[in-house]
């Protein structure tokens, strides 16, 4: 059995439902402390997308972004989402203004605007609800998504009845009982917990990750095998092609805006 897990991310990438649909169970992992930005293997600092999805317009690529209140270092179930400032309709404009001529716009921006418009205590609730809005759109072909289907419950049982993708379950990483005592455990043993749990062989994980902080003797040790993600996103319709040609890797809501599920599912499967 595969096992992954990822932070919940804001209308995450392509590479994130890429991986998450190619694993058996996925746990978003809320547990996680909230960062804006990460330092990568290659010294680079560069966005967490927890709180960054990444559209593109004529210009190039430009990052949504969800203000957070600053209450300290938190973890991601417990970083509460600043309504203060009028980021909201901030976000519609931009969507209206940057996809209006999409394919697919009419449709997707009401269900954006209601999902956005919904206020979310927390931002792991509002990034695990953009991420099951695209996970339902990719398993459910062109049928429209409601905010009553955006929950666990709804949408794994949609994922046990799908056989476009591997994925089977997705999980919550801060009500996991293998987590339950990890204070002091180091994050690739958290990990293997959580694969564990699931009765895992095999952490189907990014090269990020991979470079960064696993410790392979531990994996080796307790008989799971690491997979590191190898996939390329293949080209697709978009708009703003004369200015800026292709941008590959960009918020799932630029492959929904522009091509009809079918595609999109190719696109993901990579």
């Amino acid at each position: 059995m595969r096992s992954s897990d990822i932070q919940p991310q804001y209308f995450p990438r392509l590479h994130y439902f890429a991986r998450a649909l190619n694993s058996d169970v996925f746990t978003l992992r809320d547990d996680v402390q909230f960062v804006r930005s990460h330092k990568y293997p290659d010294g680079r600092n560069d966005k967490s997308y927890q709180v960054h999805s990444p559209i593109k317009q004529s210009v190039g690529a430009y990052f949504l972004t969800v203000p957070t209140k600053h209450d300290g270092l938190k973890p991601i179930d417990q970083t509460r989402i600043s309504y203060d400032h009028k980021w909201i309709g901030g976000h519609l404009n931009t969507l209206k203004s940057t996809y209006s001529k999409s394919n697919n716009f009419i449709t997707l921006y009401s269900e954006i605007k209601q999902i956005i418009n919904t206020e979310y205590e927390t931002l792991s609730q509002l990034n695990t609800a953009t991420f099951f809005w695209g996970i339902l759109h990719l398993i459910f072909g062109e049928q429209k998504v409601t905010p009553d289907m955006l929950n666990i419950e709804f949408v794994n049982k949609k994922l046990k009845e799908q056989n476009l993708f591997r994925l089977k379950q997705i999980r919550i990483g801060s009500p996991s009982r293998a987590l339950r005592n990890s204070k002091n455990m180091s994050a690739t043993e958290k990990i293997i917990a959580l694969c564990k749990e699931v009765g895992a062989t095999e952490d189907y994980c990014g090269g990020t990750g991979a470079a960064a902080y696993m410790d392979e003797k531990l994996y080796k040790k307790n008989g799971i095998k690491i997979t590191v993600q190898d996939w390329k996103c293949r080209e697709y319709p978009q708009l703003f092609t004369k200015q800026q040609g292709f941008i590959p890797n960009l918020s799932i809501i630029d492959l929904l805006m522009n091509v009809s599920t079918e595609e999109a599912v190719k696109v993901i499967k990579g």
